[in-house]
């Protein structure tokens, strides 16, 4: 029998409070409320003037800033904060979280975040990792349709609840996610290459772009734009990120560093077909692995 001798058949019977009502938990409580799966969607903030603002652009669902009073009779939890701010509220949250209700993520880092919250809720916390979002923020940047067709990572553990793991699914599966699973761990090293190196790159190309003369980029076209989109992302928020995962970012960096560095010895020796070789297989690994675009 699973640990926590829960039923969760029956989604109608379900209540979900969402923390965070940002992009990602405003875009969640949307999704959810198009489904019609679950019976009452919570969400809170810490701050009553981001409680009203999102009670005016979410009238269907509940918002407080009361925590207390957001998780009563709770079946789930959802924390869509910022990595240090999931960490943090772990222990405020048990204090009025019903003790059959099940504690779930959407951090973009989940070695520490598993970690810490296992060790405050046990099993009945499995980290999720929903692969979508956008370089804005905030509840007015979200949208009922961010998750259709989206990968969420789901990172049980051996100490997972098997019902935890099932709340998450059907959670993120109603949300409009497809589901993947691997370890905290394995987690981590894929995103430091597929998500947090890319930002890191994108920040730095800005840098390398525009650093020396910033009126250039009145002259940018769609390449510029395209491949420095995400660096508008929250400073904040990124660099909770970076440091969090700063290992397994740095090897990235690392190897970023040594594929410029092929890249420049080939156009330091005019070496044609050397450049057209690293361009050649810089494409041909992107199309085989990316849909169309």
């Amino acid at each position: 029998m699973p640990l926590l001798g829960q039923d969760f058949s029956g989604a109608l019977n379900r209540r979900v409070t969402i923390l965070g009502p940002g992009l990602i938990g405003g875009s969640l409580a949307m999704a959810l409320r198009r489904s019609g799966h679950f019976r009452d969607i919570c969400l809170w903030a810490r701050r009553e003037e981001a409680a009203r603002e999102a009670a005016s652009l979410l009238p269907d669902c509940r918002v407080s800033h009361d925590l207390s009073a957001a998780v009563a009779d709770s079946d789930m939890a959802v924390l869509c904060l910022s990595p240090h701010a999931i960490e943090a509220i772990g222990p405020e949250l048990r204090k009025y979280l019903p003790e059959r209700a099940v504690v779930t993520d959407a951090g973009s880092v989940k070695g520490k975040i598993v970690a810490r919250l296992q060790e405050v809720f046990g099993g009945r916390f499995i980290g999720a990792h929903p692969m979508a979002g956008s370089e804005q923020s905030g509840i007015r940047a979200a949208r009922e349709n961010l998750y259709d067709g989206a990968v969420c990572i789901l990172t049980p553990t051996p100490h997972t609840d098997p019902s935890a793991r099932d709340l998450a699914a059907e959670l993120w599966t109603t949300a409009g996610c497809t589901l993947q699973e691997m370890s905290p761990e394995a987690h981590d090293r894929a995103m430091a290459r597929i998500s947090h190196l890319p930002h890191a790159a994108a920040a730095a190309l800005v840098h390398a772009a525009l650093g020396a003369d910033p009126s250039l980029a009145r002259l940018a076209g769609g390449g510029y734009r395209d491949s420095t989109r995400i660096a508008g992302g929250p400073e904040g928020l990124w660099a909770e990120i970076f440091l969090d995962n700063s290992a397994e970012v740095l090897n990235g960096i690392d190897d970023l560093q040594t594929a410029l560095e092929t890249l420049k010895l080939g156009l330091e020796g005019g070496n044609r077909s050397a450049v057209e070789a690293f361009l050649a297989d810089a494409r041909t690994l992107r199309a085989s692995q990316t849909p169309a675009t």
